[in-house]
């Protein structure tokens, strides 16, 4: 099914109204799952739909369809108008995005190998991550998705947009006499999962969790995060205070301080679109032109993210996920990093571990996450390295680490020269200094 027609219908159908935009997308999604070490299910799913957005006189209306005929444009359109009948008025003039040039060219991000991917080839991916990995899978699933999209508004906008999707969630138990569980994820755009290094990684963590140990004691000591932990904490605090919508509600702690620093001096973030990640691209999902943008340069914070609801967008106005393609039509755009980038150091795990007399080397919190306003975390860690001059000491677990994710970016100790995908960051370990960690 071509999207296109429909979203040409669609403007023309709501064209008598102030402010129009019509955006589809159609996905095509194969999963592989594993359940006890087994495959269990190999499962393909399609998906067409549109949304439709009109504004007039202050007042908003929005309706989503899935496409299945000629029926489904003026279904949407007449849900999207009693939306705006009913909606309550604006005082605040608001505007679709502005059409504009691309600033940057195609990044890569369609794989071929996606588009033509058979269930064998799903099957033999799970297959080499059963092989490689020596401890039990209680669940994992390889998830492989195509997406077209084009979006087009009264304003004059007309941009489309293609990509694939590899995502992995991956989990493991040893079941020794303590049992130990681990857990990795993937987040690209090629079929080159390195399930080998991937498995080795849930052996490893499953064992040594099953050694763990509860802290005894509070401490005062230097928190290491790998990237896969490190993503998730930067996304909910630092990706927070970056957030246009979050600056036009004075939600940020950084919302006036564009030119200070805010950060460590080692510390410098881009938003990177041009090269292979999940959400890279030449428009934005409103159809605004990305560009690579300087976040924060040396610790200075130097701009914001925004979408067009913000004003002055960016080019971050995005409806489409780092890791699933299957829905992103119902979703009204949303400001997100496209690919915040971290620059990488020049150490390796191996020599931040020896350069640290006291800290945590965290291989999993619970879940990894700092509140979005303070910055502030208290995180159950479920497989730690105590690290003891230079050395791992022992592994623990069901221990508290205390801190405050704006406070560790003042204090960076090191930053390593691994950088991995993590969604809609890539980033690579990094050490803090400041951080607690408390024993049950």
């Amino acid at each position: 099914m071509s999207i296109d027609p429909y979203v040409e219908k669609a403007l023309r159908t709501v064209e008598g109204y102030e402010q129009t935009e019509a955006y589809a997308s159609e996905s095509v999604i194969h999963t592989v799952y594993i359940d006890g070490t087994r495959i269990s299910n190999i499962e393909t799913k399609r998906e067409s739909g549109l949304m439709i957005r009109i504004m007039d006189g202050g007042r908003q209306g929005k309706a989503s369809v899935v496409l299945g005929g000629d029926s489904s444009v003026p279904e949407c359109a007449r849900m999207a108008e009693n939306v705006l009948r009913f909606s309550p008025e604006s005082a605040e003039k608001r505007s679709f995005a502005m059409p504009g040039k691309a600033r940057i060219a195609s990044p890569d991000v369609w794989d071929r190998k996606v588009e033509d991917v058979t269930p064998d080839t799903l099957r033999e991916l799970a297959r080499r991550l059963i092989d490689c990995c020596d401890v039990d899978i209680p669940r994992a699933q390889i998830r492989v998705s195509t997406n077209v999209s084009r979006v087009m508004n009264g304003n004059g906008v007309d941009a489309s947009h293609r990509s694939t999707l590899v995502y992995g969630h991956f989990t493991s138990m040893f079941r020794g006499e303590h049992p130990g569980e681990g857990a990795e994820t993937f987040h690209g755009t090629h079929l080159d999962i390195p399930l080998e290094s991937i498995g080795e990684s849930l052996s490893r963590q499953a064992k040594d969790s099953a050694t763990a140990k509860g802290f005894d004691g509070h401490e005062s000591l230097s928190m290491i995060l790998p990237p896969g932990q490190l993503g998730e904490m930067l996304l909910t605090s630092m990706g927070a205070a970056v957030n246009g919508e979050n600056v036009k509600y004075g939600r940020s702690v950084w919302k006036d301080s564009v030119g200070s620093p805010v950060a460590s001096e080692k510390l410098t973030v881009t938003d990177d679109p041009t090269v292979s990640a999940p959400l890279s691209c030449v428009f934005d999902d409103e159809g605004t032109p990305s560009d690579r943008r300087t976040v924060i340069e040396k610790g200075v914070l130097r701009s914001f993210l925004r979408d067009s609801f913000c004003g002055e967008s960016t080019g971050n106005g995005m409806r489409r996920s780092s890791v699933e393609a299957q829905g992103a039509f119902e979703r009204t755009p949303i400001v997100k990093p496209l690919n915040m980038t971290v620059s990488p150091g020049r150490y390796s795990r191996e020599d931040i571990i020896a350069q640290t007399d006291s800290g945590i080397l965290v291989e999993r919190f619970a879940n990894p996450e700092a509140d979005e306003l303070s910055g502030r975390f208290g995180l159950n860690v479920r497989c730690g390295y105590i690290i003891r001059k230079g050395e791992i000491a022992g592994v623990v677990n069901n221990s508290l680490l205390m801190g405050n994710m704006f406070d560790a970016l003042k204090s960076i100790e090191m930053i390593g020269n691994d950088p991995v995908q993590t969604g809609v960051l890539n980033v690579p370990t990094m050490s803090f200094s400041g951080t607690e960690l408390a024993g049950n």
